[in-house]
């Protein structure tokens, strides 16, 4: 998996945006804390955009940026690899851990943050939007309010983005990817239960022995359709509109 710090941010591509945490009209205002102490707890990510069951996924990529394109299949491949910041922030408002996904650039962000407030945590921001929905240009403004004695031990618990918004796959998962369009375990998962002619007359109490194989089945695409039988300045501007902490999944 190929992670990244401050210093190491301008050796990774491209950025995009979007996320879990999201401001969707211009002058929407959100009170969040970074749940960060320092720059240095801070990561980025190099992983792969894929399309699963219709769905876009971020898929971790492999290789560090120094090391040959055949170490993950995807660049081999010559899907593009996205350089992602997985911002974890608090929201004061909703009282919820959400991820704001941005690029790259807004490591440079963060940093000046940190500079100025230590740790990072103690001070809550607000975050104002501006630009429309849809606008590419947009741009986000923070400004700090009053900084307390909050620290992350009074905040919930972080989870891992590796394996959660990141899929987590290994090397031969990929492949098997990029062979088929779909991953394997996802199709597993989906399958419906297999049945048990025994068990399916009418009356019948009698189950099959726990230790009795289960009948072999076809691995089945997730694109395929189911079977028949199964259906930074401190001051506020005025003019601003605060939203309600609602968050848009990807």
């Amino acid at each position: 998996m190929a992670r990244f710090n401050a210093n190491e941010v301008e050796n990774y591509g491209g950025q995009g945006g979007g996320g879990f945490f999201s401001l969707k009209n211009d002058k929407d205002v959100a009170t969040v804390r970074f749940m960060y102490d320092s720059i240095n707890d801070i990561e980025g990510y190099a992983v792969h955009e894929v399309e699963i069951d219709g769905k876009k996924r971020y898929v971790n990529c492999l290789r560090e940026y120094n090391q040959p394109l055949d170490d993950c299949p995807l660049c081999a491949a010559k899907s593009r690899v996205i350089a992602k910041l997985f911002v974890v922030l608090y929201d004061v408002e909703s009282e919820e851990v959400k991820v704001w996904d941005r690029g790259k650039t807004f490591f440079s962000k963060l940093s000046s943050l940190c500079a100025r407030y230590n740790p990072l945590v103690s001070t809550p921001f607000e975050i104002e939007r501006n630009g429309k929905k849809g606008d590419t240009k947009t741009t986000y403004e923070t400004y700090a309010l009053d900084t307390d004695d909050i620290t992350l031990d009074d905040l919930p618990e972080v989870q891992d983005v590796l394996g959660t918004i990141i899929l987590d796959k290994s090397y031969e998962e990929l492949e098997f990817f990029l062979d088929n369009g779909y991953f394997e375990e996802d199709v597993e998962q989906q399958a419906p239960p297999e049945r048990n002619p025994r068990n399916d007359k009418r009356g019948s109490s009698r189950k099959e022995p726990a230790n009795e194989a289960p009948a072999g089945r076809r691995r089945t695409p997730a694109a395929a359709p189911a079977p028949a039988e199964d259906k930074a300045p401190t001051s506020r501007p005025a003019g601003r509109r605060r939203t309600t902490g609602t968050s848009d999944k990807f």
